[in-house]
C-alpha cells in the first residue's frame, strides 16, 4: 500500500479543499445574484417601443388637454388623458427652440417611466417655473425616489400650473415663490441637485438649500 510522502500534510489538504468548496459556492451565490438581478430588470423581449425617449408637450394649445405627444407622420398632437406622471427623475436641462420665428428657451425634465419621457414647457411658463423652482427646493436624496408630476389647468385659459407629489405619501411639495426670481440659478440649482443624486457630480446640496417644507418627499 502507498503511503504518503513524508512531510505530506493530509490536513492542509483538506482545508484546501474546503476552500475550494467555499469559492465553488461563494461563485454560485454571486452568479444567482447576477441572475435574479437580470431577472428583476424585465428586459422587454420582442416588439417593443423605441428606446428613445418620447416627448410630452405641455401648453393650453388644445382645449382637448393640458399636455400631450405629438405625432410627427400625422402632423398632429395625441391628447394625454391622465394629468399626473409618476417616475424617476433623471436629468433636467435647457434648450433653444425657434417658435413663430422666435427663439425660445425650453425646459426639459427627463423621467424614466414605463419608458423614457422627456417634458418641455417654454421656460416663462407658470408651468415651467413651478417645475424648476420645486426641484431647486427639494433635497438631493428626493431624486433617488419617484415623484409624481401633474398638471393643473388654471384660471386663464392659457395657464398650466405644475404641483409635485411624493407618490407614497400622496403628499404634495409646497414651494410656493414670490417675484422678482433669479431663473438662471434657480434652474442651476435644481441641475446641480439632480446630478448629484446620480452621481454625475462628487458634491451634495448645502443643507442651507433644503427648506424644511421640502422634506415631505
Amino acid at each position: 500500500m502507498n503511503q504518503p510522502d513524508a512531510g505530506f500534510d493530509t490536513t492542509s489538504t483538506e482545508i484546501l479543499v474546503s476552500k475550494d468548496m467555499d469559492l465553488d459556492s461563494d461563485s454560485n451565490t454571486y452568479l444567482k445574484a447576477i441572475l435574479e438581478e437580470l431577472r428583476a430588470s424585465k428586459q422587454q423581449l420582442g416588439f417593443g417601443n423605441p428606446p428613445r425617449a418620447r416627448y410630452i408637450y405641455v401648453n393650453r394649445q388644445y382645449s382637448s388637454c393640458l399636455w400631450y405627444f405629438w405625432d410627427g407622420s400625422k402632423k398632429e398632437h395625441e391628447p394625454i388623458l391622465f394629468h399626473a406622471l409618476t417616475g424617476m427623475i433623471e436629468k433636467l436641462d435647457t434648450e433653444e427652440k425657434e417658435y413663430k420665428g422666435k427663439r425660445e428657451l425650453k425646459i426639459n425634465l427627463h423621467i424614466r417611466a414605463d419608458r423614457n419621457y422627456v417634458i418641455q414647457s417654454g421656460a416663462e411658463t407658470m408651468f415651467a417655473k413651478g417645475l424648476v423652482y420645486t426641484l431647486s427646493r427639494l433635497p438631493v436624496a428626493a431624486f433617488n425616489q419617484s415623484v409624481t408630476i401633474t398638471v393643473e389647468a388654471g384660471e386663464d385659459e392659457q395657464e398650466v400650473f405644475c404641483r409635485i407629489y411624493n407618490p407614497a405619501t400622496k403628499q404634495a411639495v409646497f414651494a410656493p415663490y414670490t417675484e422678482p426670481v433669479n431663473w438662471q440659478e434657480v434652474i442651476a440649482r435644481a441641475v446641480f441637485k439632480i446630478d448629484a443624486a446620480h452621481g454625475r457630480i462628487g458634491q451634495t446640496a448645502s443643507p442651507a438649500q433644503t427648506p424644511q417644507m421640502a422634506q415631505s418627499i
